[in-house]
């Protein structure tokens, strides 16, 4: 069981708990109003986005392995290295050619535990940088909406939301992207630079490139989370406030139809941004940033180079963007019976 669910269950039952405390009950309506609505949203977005985590994260492991691992790759020769550089192979496995050659080698040598390697790393990951990308731009937008007298926003106010959320979540995706990421690609030769998560933290924070690295990944980090804010959220966003009052179907319905085109626009614009951070992250040395990236890739491999493992990114993008949209909305519905 996610412990992090069960940490949040917990502060759910306090939190219901301090509600009915007469302190709380002195409290100016609209500002427990407010605390209520913070709070909701925070944890709707912990909750799913940690959840669709965990069902994509055999096709994160593919998809990532598929994006880094190419004939050119050579294990560095120095078992003593720091956060960024690979430990020398301790197994026989070359570069795979295909998504199929990824599957089956990562079942044959790690067995189904490896198809969530890396995992602690996304947990701790959605519960920073999810919650902060996904609950505070439903923060923002109800905000807006209520100095606007409950009026739909526009979509370029959704926007604005969406870019905002983003841009505050990306320092808290970083760290955690850079332990899951070399934590995946480390064990496909059999050994990991870290023992867990937190030793990944603390491997980071005391490596001297650590500074110079994030600034390197920064632009694509940033680059891939607007961009993933704009066509996953406020599209979804858009199309509730602009089409859903026009179709006879349930909210539930709405929320499917909604969330899956909004998860198309995911998987079509943000691969490329996906495959240049991934490999930012991966190999600091050789790609240097944002632009650098793109044109190495489109220089070495060509346009497609930026697709690497196109069909198993979208598979995994679009799945967790929807598994998102619907448990937000199913942990909100939660939430309002108790609050």
């Amino acid at each position: 069981m996610d412990i992090f669910a069960v940490i949040s269950s917990l502060g759910l039952i306090a939190m219901y708990k301090c509600r009915l405390h007469p302190a709380v009950k002195g409290r100016e309506p609209s500002k427990q109003k407010d605390l209520i609505m913070v709070s909701r949203n925070l944890f709707c977005a912990g909750v799913s986005a940690s959840f669709a985590s965990g069902i994509t994260a055999p096709l994160d492991v593919i998809r990532i392995r598929r994006q880094l691992l190419s004939s050119s790759y050579v294990p560095t020769s120095v078992y003593s290295f720091c956060y960024y550089q690979s430990p020398n192979a301790v197994l026989p496995r070359k570069a795979a050619a295909n998504g199929i050659d990824i599957l089956k080698s990562t079942a044959k040598y790690e067995g189904v535990g490896g198809f969530w390697t890396g995992y602690s790393s996304e947990v701790m990951r959605q519960w920073t940088y999810g919650v902060t990308r996904v609950g505070l731009h439903r923060i923002f937008t109800r905000k807006i909406s209520d100095a606007k007298n409950g009026e739909a926003l526009s979509f370029q106010e959704l926007i604005a939301c969406a870019t905002a959320a983003g841009v505050l979540a990306v320092p808290l995706q970083i760290p955690f992207d850079k332990i899951k990421i070399r934590q995946i690609k480390d064990m496909w030769y059999g050994i990991s630079r870290y023992r867990h998560v937190f030793h990944g933290l603390s491997s980071l924070l005391c490596c001297p490139k650590f500074a110079s690295d994030f600034k390197k990944v920064f632009p694509a980090a940033m680059a891939r989370t607007v961009v993933n804010n704009i066509t996953g959220v406020a599209s979804f966003d858009f199309l509730q406030q602009r089409a859903g009052s026009h179709l006879d179907v349930n909210a539930t319905m709405k929320t499917v139809m909604f969330s899956a085109l909004s998860s198309c626009c995911v998987t079509l614009f943000m691969a490329p941004f996906d495959s240049v951070r991934n490999r930012i992250i991966a190999s600091p040395n050789k790609y240097t940033g944002l632009a650098m990236a793109f044109l190495k890739i489109a220089r070495d491999e060509g346009l497609f180079g930026l697709y690497r493992g196109a069909s198993v990114t979208a598979g995994a993008n679009w799945l967790h963007n929807f598994i998102i949209l619907n448990m937000f909305e199913m942990a909100g519905s939660f939430w309002d019976r108790f609050f």
